[in-house]
């Protein structure tokens, strides 16, 4: 038979090191979630905000050119934002004037969409201001309102033009 050493006896909790992996894991996981989470976030309102950006940019053009009613500019609007936005949350404000520097921009409200709306297409040379929002309900809402929002994210695109000779 083999002599048994005398090893000293480390009965330490310390000294094991089994469970480490996973209260690692559980520390760094929920910070990567929430990554994660913010990016998709993020990412669906770039493609919303760019879907956004060019339907008001297409139906803008239906003013431009003295074609446009406030029926068929909606229509242009939600024709073109389709499938990344739903038709019936999309507001709008257009407004007309004889300068630039008499249109102002319409405020965004607390409620996290634009404070007022309305259409008024103008006419031949007339300067427009065209604003196209829509609110839209953030996914992670609970995230946003701890952070001190209101829960929607506001997808808004502004374009300021002079209408043709007509």
């Amino acid at each position: 038979m083999f002599p048994r050493k005398n090893r000293p006896a480390r009965t330490s909790i310390l000294s094991h090191r089994g469970g480490a992996t996973a209260i690692e894991f559980a520390l760094i996981a929920p910070v990567f979630l929430l990554i994660l989470c913010a990016w998709t976030e993020v990412g669906l309102c770039l493609m919303m905000g760019s879907a956004l950006d060019n339907a008001a940019r297409d139906a803008s053009r239906l003013i431009r050119t003295g074609a446009a009613s406030e029926a068929s500019f909606k229509a242009a609007v939600c024709a073109k934002a389709a499938p990344a936005i739903p038709c019936s949350g999309i507001v709008y404000n257009v407004q007309t004037g004889s300068s630039f520097s008499i249109l102002g921009v319409v405020a965004v409200s607390s409620t996290g969409t634009l404070s007022s709306t309305g259409f008024t297409a103008g006419g031949s040379g007339a300067a427009m201001l065209v604003q196209v929002a829509y609110p839209k309900p953030a996914f992670f809402s609970s995230l946003l309102k701890a952070a001190g929002f209101g829960g929607n994210i506001l997808i808004l695109t502004t374009l300021a033009f002079q209408n043709e000779s007509y």
